[in-house]
């Protein structure tokens, strides 16, 4: 029962796109540069990427909501030309799954079911970012109901206790939806 204790809800929102700035020299002073030309732009960051560095360059990815891409790729076009950066690219058509929970970051055993679970759904991971009660992860659209459905049978939400052992599937209004309009809940900005 640890289990659903500290997992309370699993929530999905569409509608993301990762930006990334490709080869950015690893030195610094570089972020600081990238970051002031997107906070003048006004774009708002619900993730920020960064690779290991090889050879002294690594990219640096964005997770930006849809309706803000292309204002975040001028953007890092922009800081691109002014820091001698590579290529900037964005991958769109995205979404997040949250996993949220009290302590679920500080026991390896909740991390690593997440990731066996969605392994086991066939749910590949694009990007992933934490908070002190969330773990959200960055996937394709397509493979959200997917995602969700599988995490909420392995943590047991949106069941009461006595249906933990009976069928697994998800309520309805179970999947990350609330109201009536079934409006998506807040996901990886939150």
């Amino acid at each position: 029962m640890e289990i659903r204790q500290r997992v309370r809800e699993v929530t999905v929102q569409n509608g993301w796109s990762l930006v990334k700035i490709n080869q950015v020299p690893d030195q610094p002073g570089v972020a600081s540069q990238i970051f002031t030309k997107i906070a003048a732009a006004g774009v708002p960051i619900g993730m920020i990427l960064q690779n290991a560095s090889v050879e002294r360059m690594t990219d640096v990815s964005i997770a930006v909501r849809a309706e803000h891409t292309a204002r975040a790729v001028d953007t890092l076009e922009e800081a691109r030309r002014a820091i001698g950066a590579g290529s900037v690219t964005a991958e769109n058509g995205l979404a997040t799954v949250a996993i949220v929970g009290t302590g679920i970051l500080t026991d390896a055993s909740y991390v690593g079911r997440v990731f066996q679970t969605l392994a086991e759904a066939g749910v590949n991971i694009l990007a992933i970012g934490t908070s002190e009660i969330r773990l959200t992860i960055v996937v394709e659209e397509g493979a959200t109901q997917k995602a969700q459905q599988a995490l909420h049978r392995a943590f047991q939400v949106g069941e009461t206790p006595a249906a933990a052992g009976a069928d697994a599937s998800p309520r309805k209004g179970t999947l990350g939806m609330t109201g009536a309009d079934a409006s998506p809940r807040r996901g990886l900005s939150g």
